[in-house]
């Protein structure tokens, strides 16, 4: 069995938080259904928004949590919507990083985003839709994301195998998604990152196919891992990516 399938892996890879707080006013809530689970998607309402931010949020986080971000996205040109995980906020099930790439290319359907965004774990999901869009996606961005697959399962207390099959590595390795896609791709990191370290967001920046144009890297300065998106090139950088 493939190490990311094991229990001793995903058990300390996910950090569910269960949260039924209501969606903020302009904000709707729907549930959508995938193989096995019913999953939480917040989106909040931007009638001018040139289309759809779909975002993965970080592990341990739920859709409540960027409640309040919202209008920076919106004041960015696009509608926000943020999708709960198995077992996350309101959504049933387990999650499994397997399960969490499927969900997401089947959330992307039902919501169809102009933009896709993955931040930390949700990385995982970006790179998977990276490497196979669907029809109206026009960007993706990468915040705090992983790129190293030794590194994400030596940080859950593991040792990696000696080398990844075939199939790990065509359904896990971002190095093997970023060099499919070819979309414009906004990478965002923290200069201080010291959970996933900004050489990992330089190699995903070096690995996407996208043209050398339409590829861009932000390193952030003085932010960490959880408060990249208070730097002051942030938000600038999102919008630019909007815009292009």
């Amino acid at each position: 069995m493939s190490i990311f399938d094991s229990d001793a892996f995903n058990d300390r890879l996910f950090f569910p938080r269960p949260d039924a707080s209501p969606p903020p006013a302009g904000a709707s809530d729907r549930m959508v259904e995938v193989d096995g689970a019913r999953l939480h998607v917040r989106l909040h309402a931007a009638p001018a928004a040139s289309g759809t931010l779909l975002l993965f949020h970080g592990n341990g986080e739920v859709v409540a949590d960027y409640d309040r971000t919202a209008a920076r996205f919106v004041q960015a040109g696009v509608a926000l919507a943020v999708m709960d995980y198995r077992g996350y906020g309101r959504s049933t099930g387990t999650p499994a990083l397997r399960t969490l790439i499927a969900d997401a290319r089947r959330v992307a359907e039902v919501i169809r985003p102009r933009l896709v965004m993955g931040r930390s774990l949700g990385g995982v999901a970006a790179h998977e839709l990276y490497a196979r869009p669907t029809e109206e996606m026009e960007g993706v961005i990468l915040e705090s994301a992983l790129f190293d697959l030794d590194s994400l399962i030596r940080r859950r207390g593991l040792v990696p195998p000696a080398s990844f099959t075939p199939e790990e590595r065509a359904m896990f390795e971002p190095a093997t998604k970023l060099a499919l896609g070819r979309l414009p791709l906004l990478v965002l990191h923290g200069e201080r990152d010291e959970l996933i370290a900004p050489s990992e967001a330089r190699s995903a920046h070096a690995a996407a196919g996208a043209a050398e144009a339409d590829k861009v890297l932000v390193i952030v300065p003085r932010r960490g891992h959880n408060d990249v998106s208070s730097g002051d090139n942030y938000w600038p950088a999102l919008a630019e990516l909007v815009a292009h």
